[in-house]
């Protein structure tokens, strides 16, 4: 039988939707995508679509198991999540419609309301809202789901390549990258927007890290390369524990220096930066140094960074060591070449 016969379209509201993840006979697949991360935006812009009466993209779910006694089935959402989180968020008054992101001028009327601020019509319209619904049958394996899920987001181009590795890999190298993402230090250095977590860039930035804790500095950056140790690591990952344990010790220490000062912060907390100074401070921790020792040093050179043109009593060398760095951050930010000399730099800057 055709994979295609065992995709059946069918028509569910809102209501079935809702219904089903509140019994839990509807669950959310992070396998396939990420966990909720849509900004007011594009909350707003959803709801406001749905009000007005317009089509959204089709819902996947896929029909793990059917209870034999009473007949009801249990769904994993495939393709969705956003949609309907952001529907069940508005359902519960966790948001309003705020007047600047509505985009036609009907929607004037749902200007900065709540669900329970609406008229009782429109609270109807929203319960009423038939979703297009592709209900994928039980007899379809999970390694032709995640073909399917990868096929369907790479023809119409709305998934990133790390996006893609998050639905097609499922191991431990991937939940331990998406483990330390929900490590606090991201957010409160900012280090990425809401729209970079949203696409995974920070689960991409981190990954990075951990290849270099398996392969070393010598790896390379490509998409083919982060492919390649995704695929490599999916199966059999020895080093969890202990790359997980050395990845959070690097991040602690990491904060430790940019809660120095704020020109610290604000400078670290930039990506190139941070991935120079990760790897600076695992090369500390190898060689069993103090790296609170190494704290004064580190903020004078993020004060010379900033202020090439000021007088700091640092040697002639040190200085020089400097430009080089700044040279090899306008050069090229994620060349092989150039992530190697900025860290050649710093270990000479800081002679370790």
């Amino acid at each position: 039988m055709r994979r295609i016969d065992l995709i059946t379209t069918e028509v569910q509201t809102v209501k079935w939707f809702m219904d089903r993840i509140k019994s839990d006979t509807l669950i959310i697949d992070h396998s396939f995508q990420r966990k909720f991360v849509w900004g007011i935006k594009e909350q707003v812009r959803l709801i406001e679509t749905i009000l007005l009466g317009f089509s959204i993209p089709e819902i996947y779910i896929w029909m793990t198991e059917t209870d034999p006694d009473t007949g009801d089935s249990t769904y994993s959402l495939v393709d969705g999540q956003q949609r309907l989180s952001t529907v069940k968020d508005f359902l519960s008054g966790k948001f309003k419609l705020h007047s600047g992101y509505l985009n036609d001028v009907e929607s004037n009327k749902y200007a900065n309301k709540k669900f329970s601020e609406l008229d009782p019509e429109d609270k109807k319209a929203i319960w009423d809202y038939p979703f297009s619904t592709r209900v994928i049958k039980r007899e379809i394996k999970e390694e032709d789901i995640i073909k399917m899920f990868l096929r369907l987001n790479s023809t119409d181009k709305q998934l990133n390549p790390q996006e893609l590795r998050n639905a097609e890999f499922s191991g431990l190298f991937i939940k331990l990258a998406d483990e330390i993402s929900e490590q606090p230090f991201w957010e409160k250095h900012k280090v990425f927007s809401s729209s970079q977590i949203r696409r995974m860039t920070d689960i991409e930035f981190i990954s990075q890290i951990l290849i270099f804790l398996r392969e070393g500095i010598t790896g390379e950056t490509t998409q083919k390369y982060l492919n390649s140790v995704y695929d490599k690591y999916n199966e059999k990952y020895d080093e969890y524990e202990n790359d997980k344990e050395i990845f959070l010790r690097m991040i602690v220490e990491m904060e430790m220096i940019m809660e120095l000062s704020k020109e610290n912060a604000d400078l670290l907390s930039k990506k190139t930066h941070l991935y120079s100074f990760l790897i600076i401070i695992y090369f500390m921790i190898e060689k069993g140094l103090d790296i609170s020792k190494y704290h004064e040093k580190i903020s004078v050179f993020v004060n010379c960074y900033n202020n090439p043109n000021e007088d700091f009593s640092i040697s002639t060398d040190e200085k020089s060591l400097i430009r080089d760095y700044k040279n090899y951050v306008l050069e090229g930010t994620q060349s092989k070449a150039r992530r190697i000399a900025r860290v050649r730099v710093l270990k000479s800057y800081l002679n370790i």
